[in-house]
């Protein structure tokens, strides 16, 4: 829809009641009347902004430069933003609650929910644990009530009957509940924001995905709780989450000493890398533990905090594109698509970046000959052996290396100290089942799968920071299914345990 015109003719005089431009105010909700009597508007759902209109001609696609082609709104049928329920109860917590991952229980005595909130520690606390756990809740935000099961539409993986639980039956009873960042609006364009001010299904304890047959993303994080509360008790840990690095930035992360990330942290804003590259530049010490991790360029808007905006452009592992001109974020101007096209790639911070994906069996992982031998990883490959095969099992596709896998690769950056602990490559590889990501397909485009690809690879990855800190990295979704396996007595969570106590010590 472009800019609206409404005309009234009074004695031969035309007064112009209505004219709506667009192309003003893109990052807010406002729309404004440019006549004279100002009936500025308001716009609810979040439809895209900063789109092309009738006059773009391709010379600017950029819409901050541009000095037209940008008065347009796409505006969809199933656009959400606030589901705008009624209010059914409040709860008052205790001021001295600890911080950490919380649910409240609704029983009507014939269905039963858990809704899920976080408890962080206060901005203003001086004394907290060494050690943070951030909850990856934009990549919550973005795959909130995602429809790729949905075979009615022109995107989806193939269902499987037996799966379907609860949450799949409601989702595709409840269309109001809306989409998420990776299903298409029903015209067939592409969806920009996602919201958590909705019921999110699939960020449920309980939550099987329907996909892997098990718990991802935030079910599946709940496994790096246990594993805390087991290993530093209640309070030797803080919960922080991505909306807060996003609104209190490194100031926040710098009270730490130990960061660990989730098993899934795809969506980082420009401002959360910025964070982690300080706190990393301060001498922090850093575990990622999973993968795809830190791959499409977010924005984020703290005074809408539950909004998240992400434009996929013309590379990434993506079900959809948005059409050119429409690839900068209407919430900041920044360039969309991957952090990898933007310079920013995972391996410069974290040592790997995003490679392949799979939904087929995973792999377990082989110890290096270069790391047996390096003394700077004499704790963390405690009680291993040589020969030892790490994570050949686990309680999602049966390994630790598995869904979406990282490799090290020191042209996009990884450093040039990094050490690769383990690789899958050492353990037998990956499937054919496993596929090559696009951004790492050039001519002839060939050798695109496990067997094939030698890029196809889920690598353990450890290395120095120039300012005292490390950073020890995994390189799969799947790691913290194999480390919950036996209840954590197993050689993935004892690297893990391992990693964790090194870099304690060290920050002492």
């Amino acid at each position: 829809m472009e800019a609206a015109l409404t005309s009234s003719s009074i004695s031969g005089t035309i007064d112009t009641l209505l004219d709506f431009d667009f192309s003003l105010d893109i990052p807010s909700d406002k729309i404004l009347d440019v006549s004279t009597h100002a009936h500025h508007g308001e716009l609810f759902n979040a439809p895209s902004r900063a789109v092309t209109g009738h006059d773009w001609d391709a010379s600017q696609s950029n819409w901050m430069q541009a000095s037209f082609g940008y008065g347009a709104i796409h505006f969809h049928d199933d656009d959400l933003d606030d589901a705008m329920w009624q209010t059914s109860f409040e709860l008052r917590l205790p001021d001295n609650l600890q911080s950490g991952c919380y649910a409240v229980l609704v029983d009507n005595g014939e269905n039963v929910d858990w809704i899920p909130f976080f408890v962080r520690p206060s901005p203003d606390s001086v004394k907290v644990p060494g050690v943070a756990l951030i909850m990856p809740t934009f990549t919550y935000t973005a795959y909130a009530n995602e429809h790729l099961h949905d075979e009615s539409r022109p995107v989806h993986f193939p269902g499987d009957a037996s799966k379907r639980d609860k949450y799949f039956r409601t989702l595709m009873n409840r269309p109001d509940l809306g989409v998420s960042l990776y299903d298409s609006h029903n015209d067939g364009s592409g969806t920009c924001f996602s919201t958590m001010k909705r019921p999110v299904l699939n960020m449920r304890p309980d939550y099987s995905m329907w996909l892997f047959d098990g718990p991802r993303e935030f079910p599946a994080d709940l496994w790096f709780v246990d594993f805390l509360e087991r290993e530093l008790g209640p309070r030797g840990y803080d919960v922080i989450t991505d909306h807060d690095i996003s609104e209190f930035g490194a100031p926040l992360l710098q009270k730490y000493k130990v960061l660990m990330s989730c098993s899934h942290p795809e969506y980082p804003t420009n401002g959360i890398l910025d964070a982690y590259a300080a706190f990393l530049g301060n001498g922090g010490q850093f575990m990622y533990l999973g993968g795809n991790g830190y791959y499409w360029s977010t924005t984020h808007d703290p005074r809408r905090p539950h909004r998240i905006e992400v434009r996929r452009t013309e590379a990434g592992c993506r079900t959809f594109g948005l059409p050119p001109g429409n690839w900068h974020h209407s919430l900041t101007g920044e360039p969309g698509g991957l952090w990898r096209s933007r310079g920013r790639p995972a391996n410069i911070l974290f040592g790997i970046g995003s490679c392949a994906m799979g939904v087929g069996k995973g792999a377990g992982y082989g110890i290096s000959e270069e790391a047996k031998s390096d003394p700077r990883l004499a704790r963390i490959l405690k009680g291993f052996q040589s020969g030892d095969i790490i994570g050949d099992f686990g309680l999602v596709q049966g390994a630790a290396s598995g869904d979406e896998i990282d490799r090290l690769d020191y042209s996009l950056g990884t450093p040039r100290n990094a050490i690769m602990i383990a690789t899958s490559k050492l353990a037998g590889g990956h499937s054919d089942e496993y596929l090559l990501f696009n951004e790492e397909t050039l001519y002839p485009m060939i050798n695109l799968t496990g067997t094939t690809s030698d890029k196809i690879q889920s690598d353990i990855v450890y290395f120095d920071t120039p300012s005292g800190g490390a950073v020890f990295s995994v390189g799969s979704i799947n790691w913290v299914g194999a480390m919950a396996w036996k209840a954590f007595e197993n050689n993935t969570a004892q690297m893990t345990r391992n990693a964790l106590y090194e870099f304690i010590e060290r920050a002492k």
